[in-house]
């Protein structure tokens, strides 16, 4: 006989493993998602204590009655928004009702406790092996009765206690919790004053502190719509900050105000969470009504600038939430990447990304840090000598700090080397390459010392005679030093010659220069004949004069070095 009765979709315990365990990526997100429910649950305060194979977390909440947890807790995908009861002023931050599958994740039994004011202990125990057989044949699962001890140990006028027992995943250290939970919810710490809401870790309270690592290397802070005075007096060692006071988007005739901040660090390690893996790596978020959204926001419209390895901030939207439309993924960090009103909120982000791109170079040139030299708009060798100059002078001052105990040694010597770093170092090192490249480019050419020996110049006799007297002078070096040997590791007869007679054997026999009348000679010999001259008092750190540092033929080192490359590329084909 034809059953007539009605077609209705029908789940299996499988949804719960896929749902549940499939959802949660560590063993802080779950804390974190319990605390979500918490502060749903309108509690002032929530308890996380964790021990070595077990995790409680308690809150004050307006707990549950049996008929609570029978229609709203166990049912999943109840939404607490569509609650008649929920008469809380808080913004709520459960949508799915599936955020307490997390518990199914992370260990091997669940305890829940729960009161509502008024009524009887309510809850029941979730015993993850018995629930694993019943997924295997599809079958059904009843959650197993609160015991005596349970019962008695709980005696809250109101609120919930969940108890994992078992643990089977790695437990974060419990400053790294801490400083997740602080990232998390750090709304918690500028909440009105009407309301409250604390959380402890093992009977400490979360506070900015948790906070610290993060915020004294914060270097440079961004508000977006409004300054943040609170957040800002945080930061003790901010350098500049700016307010992007335009970063609101209308969508369909609504507006949709984006609030928050973004920071950037002193150096990218300070990203992460100290103690941690790159797990737990500061980031700029996405909130939507003080629940987190989606992480690395800026990956959805990345740049590849150097600046994003610094970043992190919340990028508040609670525009993006509506009744009508769903906009998130299952996942308590994820969103629906072709919604039309998150493509216009990308476009605007867009817009800011581009403000603090243009800024952040420049202000890290202001405080002697490298910026990225693709944004610098100064020529490319000033950003190189800068960038030289400030990392040699921190050198020079670190060494300093760390081997001299003299106060007044210590600052003259500081004093003297800052300014040996700004100049000789620089003229040296640009000195330094343009010979060796000489060298370089003279081996890729094939000139041998066999080929100065045919001499049919007074010029090449001249570097013959010179090669001679340099290498038996180093050979009478090598038999009076302590050590007796070989100081050079390898032997070529460029190593005896310096910048001036290098240039002169480019001239002489790749350029061809003695074949040109010496009034139409464009040779390197006429510059290296003016640049050796300040070759031995840079080496020997005497401070060279503002003309030696501001001179075209030093600051343009670089440009011959890529005329040579260019001349030894067609020289080898």
């Amino acid at each position: 006989m034809e059953n007539n009765e009605p077609f209705k979709f029908e789940f299996s315990l499988e949804t719960l493993n896929h749902l549940g365990r499939g959802l949660y990526r560590s063993f802080a997100t779950v804390i974190a998602e319990a605390i979500s429910n918490s502060w749903d649950a309108e509690a002032t305060q929530v308890l996380v204590t964790i021990e070595k194979d077990k995790l409680l977390i308690e809150d004050n909440g307006k707990g549950m009655n049996n008929e609570d947890f029978r229609y709203k807790f166990l049912k999943v995908g109840y939404s607490r928004r569509l609650d008649p009861e929920n008469r809380s002023k808080r913004v709520v931050i459960g949508r799915k009702g599936i955020g307490k599958l997390a518990m199914l994740s992370i260990s091997n039994k669940v305890t829940i406790l729960s009161k509502k004011k008024g009524s009887q202990i309510t809850g029941g125990i979730v015993n993850n092996t018995d629930l694993d057989k019943e997924i295997k044949k599809d079958g059904k699962y009843e959650l197993e009765k609160l015991s005596g001890n349970d019962l008695k140990a709980f005696n809250r006028r109101s609120g919930t206690r969940i108890i994992f027992e078992g643990l089977k995943t790695r437990q974060n250290k419990t400053e790294i919790i801490r400083k997740y939970i602080a990232t998390q919810f750090n709304f918690m710490f500028s909440i009105k004053k009407a309301d409250k809401f604390e959380i402890k870790v093992d009977g400490t309270k979360i506070s900015r502190k948790d906070l610290k690592d993060l915020h004294d290397n914060t270097q440079f802070v961004w508000f977006l719509g409004e300054e943040d005075e609170e957040r800002k007096s945080s930061y003790e060692n901010l350098a500049k900050h700016k307010v992007i006071k335009d970063a609101s988007f209308t969508f369909e005739q609504k507006k949709i105000e984006i609030k928050g901040f973004i920071a950037s660090v002193k150096h990218p390690r300070h990203l992460l969470l100290r103690g941690s893996s790159e797990e737990f790596k500061a980031s700029i978020n996405l909130f939507c009504n003080g629940r987190l959204r989606q992480e690395n926001l800026f990956q959805e419209i990345t740049s590849k600038m150097l600046a994003e390895e610094y970043l992190y901030g919340e990028v508040h939207v609670d525009g993006l939430e509506d009744e009508q439309n769903d906009r998130f993924t299952s996942s308590r960090e994820g969103i629906i990447k072709d919604d039309p009103l998150y493509q216009k909120f990308l476009t605007e982000l867009r817009k800011i990304q581009r403000i603090i791109m243009d800024d952040w170079t420049p202000w890290r040139n202001a405080e002697n840090d490298e910026g990225d030299i693709d944004m610098d708009k100064r020529p490319a060798y000033e950003v190189r000598m800068e960038n030289s100059r400030n990392r040699r002078a921190k050198d020079f001052q670190k060494k300093i700090d760390e081997t001299i105990s003299n106060r007044k040694l210590r600052n003259s010597l500081k004093e003297k080397l800052k300014a040996l770093s700004y100049k000789n170092t620089l003229v040296y090192q640009d000195l330094f390459i343009l010979e060796n490249m000489f060298r370089e480019y003279i081996r890729i050419c094939k000139i041998d010392e066999s080929d100065l020996n045919e001499a049919n110049s007074d010029e090449e006799k001249e570097i013959v005679d010179i090669i001679k007297r340099i290498r038996n002078e180093r050979k009478q070096a090598e038999e009076r030093h302590a050590l007796k040997g070989k100081i050079v590791q390898n032997e070529s007869y460029l190593n005896y010659l310096f910048l001036f007679h290098l240039g002169e054997i480019i001239d002489l026999k790749i350029l061809k220069s003695h074949d040109t009348k010496k009034r139409f000679r464009k040779s390197m010999e006429l510059d290296t004949k003016e640049i050796d001259p300040i070759r031995n008092p840079i080496m020997h750190t005497n401070e060279v004069t503002e003309d030696v540092f501001k001179w075209n033929k030093i600051k343009n080192v670089i440009d011959y070095i890529e005329r040579l490359k260019d001349k030894a590329k067609k020289k080898s084909k």
